[in-house]
């Protein structure tokens, strides 16, 4: 009997030889990406191979955007990775993408998918990685317990935020949940610059980086909000991720958070929904707008010396089902239009109502700190200036402005 029952479990088992390990490179590693990631791990139970992850620390993914380069130079890039923005283009022009083609027509990407989630993903005609969802970067999280205990309002405008942060302040609450974090700090300023100048101005003066926009009097309106708010907070700041500082935030020890959606995801995996005390609302603007962020899987040509079949995988990674409950873990919108999102929360149904609005009045744009604006070098060498400038009392307005020139000049000289 205990033969029989050693041989059916034995049988039971699917030997390690008949499904082949897909390495993934990413950087998910805050409890919600976690639960994110684990959804992209179910897809893979019904496909005949197995995940194998591979995480990368580092809030904004730097460390692993440097490690993929170094394998790929190497000639040992992962099977997939976590990308981003124009990197998507440069490493198609490469050579070392996969085009998805025939994944994009399945499933009607010339329809389904936004002009510029479509745009980011195109090499010259081809589709060459997988959009997986919309993050919005200019939201408020506001803890309202902490605001009602100081006899304070939601704030609307740039003026009432600022009275907001300064009475906290006074009254011994440590108002904004904010690290050392270089990405968390110029994030802060995208939004701060588009809600001066609006859509418009953002695109000329950081997506294009015109000369004419840097040098205007919405990027020094910009400049002098962004130090006004380093006056309040201070450059002493807590050695927090993003991820600590929504729990910190969720826990009544900060009034407010300035960052991405991806906050919901932690909120999702901390309580299960978005308490009733937290509220999204839109970073103060002139006018109403949208800066997004993507996050998109590229497939690699040639990862162990033999071509695999990834067309199951593909597939599965972009269907409306996974997409949607990818979504919901993640705290953003799914990246196709053709999926409903009613299942969603609050803030992701209002994230929706926002970007297709702004969408069609030409106001979503890409995030320069989140590598969706420009390529990676510009994207650090003004994302350095600016955390300097936000750090640094000393350092000027218009020193600043002469140094982002300086830096256009010499990229595109």
């Amino acid at each position: 009997m205990k033969n029989w029952l050693l041989l059916s479990v034995l049988l039971s088992v699917k030997p390690a030889f008949s499904s082949p390990s897909v390495e993934m490179l990413h950087w998910w590693t805050a409890d919600g990406e976690e639960s994110a990631l684990a959804v992209v791990a179910e897809q893979f139970d019904s496909l005949p191979f197995t995940l194998k992850s591979e995480p990368i620390t580092g809030g904004g993914g730097g460390p692993a955007k440097a490690i993929l380069q170094a394998r790929a130079i190497a000639g040992y890039s992962p099977d997939i990775a976590l990308m981003e923005g124009p990197a998507i283009q440069s490493w198609a022009a490469l050579g070392f993408l996969n085009n998805v083609n025939e994944v994009a027509a399945s499933h009607g990407w010339d329809k389904s998918l936004y002009p510029d989630i479509k745009a980011i993903h195109q090499y010259e005609g081809n589709y060459v990685a997988i959009p997986l969802n919309i993050h919005r970067l200019n939201w408020m999280w506001i803890n309202r317990k902490v605001l009602n205990q100081h006899q304070l309002s939601s704030p609307q405008t740039w003026e009432s935020l600022l009275l907001a942060l300064t009475t906290l302040k006074a009254n011994g609450v440590s108002p904004l949940a904010l690290g050392e974090d270089p990405w968390q700090i110029v994030q802060i300023f995208e939004n701060i610059a588009f809600g001066v100048g609006g859509a418009n101005y953002y695109r000329q003066a950081f997506v294009d980086l015109d000369p004419d926009a840097l040098n205007s009097s919405e990027t020094l309106e910009a400049l002098n909000r962004f130090r006004a708010l380093a006056n309040i907070v201070g450059n002493d700041l807590p050695n927090i991720s993003w991820n600590q500082g929504t729990k910190a935030l969720l826990d009544g020890e900060y009034a407010f958070q300035f960052t991405g959606d991806w906050a919901l995801g932690e909120m999702f995996s901390f309580e299960g929904e978005i308490p009733d005390y937290i509220e999204c609302s839109a970073f103060p603007s002139t006018e109403k707008g949208f800066i997004y962020n993507v996050d998109s899987l590229a497939f690699f040509t040639k990862i162990t010396g033999e071509d695999r079949n990834m067309i199951p995988i593909m597939a599965s990674l972009s269907s409306p089902q996974f997409l949607l409950k990818f979504s919901q873990k993640k705290g953003s919108i799914p990246a196709q239009a053709n999926i409903s999102v009613n299942e969603l929360s609050r803030c992701q149904q209002k994230s929706y109502q926002d970007y297709t609005h702004a969408s069609t009045k030409g106001a979503a744009m890409p995030s320069l700190t989140d590598s969706m604006a420009v390529n990676p070098v510009l994207q650090n060498a003004v994302s350095n200036e600016l955390y300097r400038y936000f750090m640094d009392p000393s350092i000027s307005a218009e020193t600043l402005i002469g140094h982002l020139h300086a830096i256009n000049n010499e990229v595109f000289r």
